[in-house]
This record gives C-alpha cells, sequence and structure tokens, in this order.
C-alpha cells in the first residue's frame, strides 16, 4: 500500500473515531443518556462469557466464564446505581462479586469437564454467602458462631470430586470435613443460646440440620449393594 494510502486510511479512521466520540458525548451530556455509561462492561462481560458455551466442543473455552461472570454482575450493578443514583447500594451488593466468581467456577466445572473445579467453585460461593449475610444483616459477629461453614464448603467441593471420579476415598475425605463441620456446629448451638439475635438462633440449627443430612447421604453412597449369594455348583463324579 502507497505511503499517501496509509496516511488517508489512518487519518479516515481517526477522524471517524474522534466523530462518533464527540457526537456520543454530546448526545449523552445534552440528556441522560450518560447514566447507561456501565452497558459498556456489560458488554465486555457478554464478550468474555460467550466463548465459554462453546467449551463443550473445545474445553478450554470454558474457562471464560471465570472473569466473564464477575464482570457482568459488576456491570449490573453499576447500570442499577447509575440508573437509580444509588450508589450505596455496594455497601449489601458487593458479595455479588464473589458469588459471580463462584458461578464463574461452577459453570467452568460444567463445560470444561473439570470435577476439581468444583472444590473453588464451593469454597469460594460458600463464603460470598456468608458475606451476603453478614452485610445484608450486619451481623459479622456471625463469623465467630459459624465458622465450621469453611469445612463444610471444602467438603461439599470434594463430594463433588468424588462422585464425579467414582473415588471412595474422596468421598470419605469429605465426610470427615462434615463430621468436623457438624461438631463445631454442634459447639456453636450451645454458644448461639446465649445469643441474644434471634437470627442466628435458628440459623445454627439449621447448620447442623444440613450437616446432618449432607452426612447421611454421604454415608448412604457408600453404601455398597450386597453381594449376590454364590450358589453351589454340584461336584461332578469324575470316578468312572
Amino acid at each position: 500500500m502507497k505511503p499517501e494510502r496509509l496516511f488517508n486510511l489512518i487519518a479516515g479512521v481517526t477522524l471517524l473515531t474522534v466523530g462518533i466520540i464527540a457526537l456520543a458525548g454530546n448526545i449523552f451530556l445534552a440528556t441522560k443518556a450518560w447514566k447507561i455509561w456501565p452497558v459498556i462492561v456489560i458488554l465486555i462481560g457478554v464478550g468474555l462469557t460467550i466463548p465459554g458455551f462453546f467449551g463443550v466442543a473445545r474445553r478450554g473455552l470454558g474457562s471464560f466464564f471465570i472473569p466473564g461472570i464477575p464482570v457482568l454482575t459488576t456491570g449490573a450493578i453499576l447500570l442499577y446505581a447509575s440508573l437509580t443514583n444509588h450508589w450505596d447500594v455496594w455497601a449489601v451488593a458487593w458479595p455479588l462479586e464473589i458469588l459471580g466468581l463462584a458461578l464463574g467456577f461452577a459453570l467452568a466445572t460444567i463445560f470444561m469437564r473439570v470435577p476439581a473445579l468444583a472444590i473453588p467453585a464451593f469454597i469460594i460461593g460458600v463464603n460470598g454467602a456468608m458475606l451476603a449475610f453478614c452485610a445484608v444483616t450486619g451481623l459479622w459477629k456471625s463469623w465467630a458462631i459459624l465458622w465450621p461453614i469453611e469445612f463444610l464448603a471444602v467438603g461439599l467441593g470434594l463430594l463433588v470430586l468424588g462422585l464425579a471420579n467414582h473415588s471412595a476415598g474422596v468421598k470419605t475425605a469429605a465426610s470427615i470435613l462434615f463430621t468436623i463441620a457438624g461438631g463445631g456446629f454442634f459447639i456453636s448451638a450451645f454458644v448461639s443460646k446465649f445469643n441474644n439475635d434471634a437470627i442466628l438462633k435458628f440459623t445454627v440449627p439449621i447448620m447442623l440440620l444440613v450437616t446432618g443430612t449432607l452426612l447421611t447421604a454421604t454415608f448412604l453412597m457408600h453404601k455398597s449393594p450386597e453381594s449376590p449369594a454364590i450358589t453351589e455348583q454340584p461336584v461332578q463324579d469324575t470316578q468312572s
């Protein structure tokens, strides 16, 4: 390509870009359309997320869910805050970023067909749910009582991994962690009796029920089917 033609191309594209930006800026500033600027972040999140759905054919593409979902979540929160002018929503909504990351790992687990990714998905997800609970209720002191949830989170990830790989050892490790979590919640149940907050008085027993259900389910998964009865074959008389 001749230098003068290359110069015309660069100059033309530059002027077009500047013109579009200037026109969009004038339109947005003249109206309240500028408030939808977080749509740009949402579009970036969509661009990062769409390749993940092709992970069925190419497993590596499923990893795009991990950054894509949190970016989508950020864009959605920003759009809400910009349109309503309630920027204080971040005080409550920021744990959604962590939950979005957990969802990204969960989708990557499915589309990449890598069961091991379920472990960070559950760890991040359970902690995100706990942070969301604290952000909404303001009960940050609940960590002192609900700390066994960390063992529960790791156990859930190991349980999924054990089921996917048909590994009895991994499922046993999950049941051990569920037992530790159950013991912790058992102790916390007594501590919560002396707590004046009604939410925590109900939360700890609920977690006890959840842990007990998981332990029972894990036991049933380990239960092997009964061996078929061995029928005795008649011994043929070899003597003539």
